[in-house]
């Protein structure tokens, strides 16, 4: 087993653990808790009036996805203690490691009262903004996945959505994992996730933000000195990367824990790091998203094509919608690795944005600001009566977005320009509309 020796240098280097009152959310990344938009828009053009909206969304702040006593950390520090070999901070660290087992017990995998309040309110906000669209027995198509949260941000989107309603919707329901959950259909991209070139690009970082070090320095603080001496670098990091993800998950549970009577304090992971640490961590983990499901390094990438199929999808149910009407709207309800992939792939300013210096990553991209919880992309369409010709405005997170490359008047631009400029980017990735998405996704290198 290798051994992990601390110098006294280093000791006193990370000794102190700043109050997290102090150190703010940004490290939350894609935890982040979703805000509802305090936007003013541009105008529409005289006469346009909305018609039909084609919409994916990100599930709501959820739970954990895999139980507290499944941690490798869970079993660790019973086991130290019973040792006799968490300190103090150990001590408090298992007292909110057992409090969050409380609040998770049952609830693993689905969304809380945090995201249901998130996907109630862009509910509610699209039939104030785009009322219009739900005039007279609207008629909505609705997508998920397999994953029993994105049902349960449907079923919280429609409560924000409904009681607006002058009738009541009609409304079918399908699973489309096809195109919801694109990235499991490539056993390219699997293999790429699993253990791609990015992992390079994050080890520089990684490097960069001392990660090593910083996971080693909390550790010390957690297990006495005898015991500490027999950690290994992976079990560190594995410590680490659980307290991490405890630490960014609570935010999402405030609602439970209150419920139960525990207070934020004893749930309060934060705490046990520093500041910096906060940061540092954050970072590393957001330029894996980067990496993974954003714009990456290069163009085009592997993890921003596997979009496609998604992207063809809202240009034939557009079309759909102009040659037949049948639907008002089309509601998709997915995942952050949906999101993030389409958002780069649709070319939206702030979403799609490469780094040839990975160190300047974040100059280029925010997960916060791309795939915080229940993020979302609506196309909102509008037509003058009278006329044949539609626009578009295109909004990422409820803001309207601005695409790099595309030529027109923003936030409104021509349907016909904005159909155009996306198939011949789905031709220059080898998929037309109509391919088979499946197929497209399986022949991906």
């Amino acid at each position: 087993m290798k051994k992990v020796i601390l110098s006294m240098f280093f000791i006193t280097a990370f000794a102190s653990v700043a109050s997290a009152q102090d150190c703010g959310t940004a490290f939350l990344g894609t935890k982040t808790l979703y805000k509802s938009p305090v936007v003013k828009y541009t105008p529409v053009p005289k006469g346009y009036e909305p018609v039909f909206i084609n919409h994916v969304g990100r599930h709501g702040a959820r739970h954990l996805t895999k139980d507290v006593k499944a941690s490798f950390t869970y079993g660790f520090l019973l086991k130290a203690d019973s040792a006799g070999m968490l300190t103090d901070e150990g001590k408090l660290l298992k007292k909110m490691v057992l409090n969050l087992q409380k609040v998770e017990k049952g609830n693993t995998k689905s969304i809380s009262a945090e995201g249901r309040e998130e996907l109630q309110g862009i509910g509610s906000r699209m039939y104030n903004n785009y009322n219009k669209v739900f005039a007279s027995k609207p008629k909505l198509n609705i997508t998920i996945t397999k994953e029993i949260r994105t049902k349960q941000s449907e079923d919280a989107f429609l409560a924000g959505l409904k009681p607006h309603l002058k009738d009541s919707a009609q409304i079918t329901e399908a699973n489309d994992d096809v195109n919801l959950r694109f990235y499991d259909e490539s056993p390219a991209y699997t293999a790429y996730e699993k253990k791609g070139d990015w992992d390079k690009y994050k080890a520089i970082i990684a490097k960069a933000e001392h990660v090593e070090e910083i996971n080693k320095a909390i550790v010390s603080r957690l297990f006495k000195a005898e015991y500490f001496k027999a950690i290994d670098e992976m079990q560190a990091d594995r410590i680490i990367n659980d307290i991490w993800g405890f630490a960014t998950i609570v935010y999402s549970v405030q609602g439970e824990a209150k419920q139960l009577g525990i207070e934020s304090k004893e749930l309060d992971f934060t705490s046990l790091f520093t500041c910096d640490e906060l940061k540092a961590l954050g970072r590393t983990d957001n330029v894996e998203d980067f990496l993974v499901k954003g714009p990456g390094v290069k163009a085009d990438g592997l993890q921003v094509i596997i979009a496609a199929p998604l992207l063809a999808n809202f240009i034939t149910t557009t079309d759909d919608f102009i040659k037949t009407g049948t639907y008002n709207a089309n509601l998709r309800f997915a995942h952050a690795e949906t999101i993030s992939p389409f958002a780069a792939l649709l070319s939206i300013e702030g979403a799609d944005k490469v780094s040839n210096d990975i160190n300047q990553f974040d100059k280029a991209w925010q997960a916060s600001n791309v795939i915080p919880l229940s993020s979302n992309i609506q196309w909102i369409f509008y037509k003058k009566k009278g006329s044949t010709d539609y626009l578009v405005k295109i909004l990422l997170n409820e803001k309207e977005a601005h695409i790099t490359g595309l030529k027109g008047t923003s936030p409104y631009y021509k349907w016909t320009d904005v159909r155009k400029f996306y198939v011949a980017k789905l031709a220059k990735l080898n998929y037309k509309l109509g391919d088979d998405a499946v197929e497209f996704l399986k022949n991906l290198k």
